[in-house]
């Protein structure tokens, strides 16, 4: 394991995420605090520190600044994963079906306890492809009759972001193709009693719809 400062981890984050960015850009966007002179000062000692301890792991220019390109970076993975199954672009993931599943039913934190500007963005666009990818792959393992899988990858989506409908929808899809009504009528009211309480509003009509015919009466 190679150790190194809060500013030679803040630069490989960023370079993981971003791959090459021209050295001002990744300055202002790491010191923005300094004024430009003094932020690209502070890029090339930290460029300094970084080639001394791990010489291998940056591939930097005179005007960009980025990663060795045979350095891996294991949230690319889930990004090229994610377009994959969201686009139909790019080629098809190296791995089967089962460890594409855990690799997008693991609902890690992008670089939790870090709370800089660019990583809350960065947070916020990795969480919501996560979402949609595992949507995506849910609604495939159904059609593929895998609703056990499907179940799996839609309650992650709904873990990473607790209102948004169509998640839930497709928990109760698979719920329903299992034949398990009860557990599927038992996930949508747990979830309306939730949005009803946080945000005063019903369920999509298109949820609704999903699990009326399966009802006995009103929902209450």
């Amino acid at each position: 394991m190679i150790r190194l400062a809060p500013s030679g981890q803040r630069l490989l984050a960023f370079l993981a995420l971003h791959r090459r960015h021209p050295r001002g850009y990744v300055a202002s966007m790491l010191w923005p605090e300094q004024s430009q002179e003094h932020a690209l000062a502070s890029l090339r000692t930290t460029l300094w520190r970084v080639r001394s301890r791990a010489p291998e792991a940056l591939s930097p220019t005179r005007h960009d600044v980025a990663l060795h390109p045979d350095v891996t970076v294991d949230i690319q993975q889930m990004a090229d994963i994610a377009q994959y199954f969201l686009e139909g672009a790019g080629p098809k993931p190296p791995i089967d079906a089962h460890t594409v599943l855990d690799v997008l039913a693991s609902p890690g934190e992008l670089l939790p306890g870090w709370y800089d500007d660019w990583v809350l963005m960065e947070r916020e666009r990795v969480r919501l492809q996560h979402v949609r990818a595992l949507e995506a792959l849910a609604e495939q393992l159904l059609n593929h009759q895998r609703p056990s899988d499907a179940l799996r990858a839609a309650l992650t989506a709904t873990t990473l972001e607790p209102f948004r409908d169509s998640a839930h929808a497709v928990v109760v899809r698979a719920y329903l193709s299992e034949g398990n009504t009860a557990e599927a009528i038992r996930h949508f009211r747990h979830y309306r009693s939730q949005l009803l309480e946080e945000l005063g509003v019903e369920p999509s009509p298109a949820l609704q719809e999903l699990i009326h015919p399966h009802l006995s009466g009103i929902v209450s």
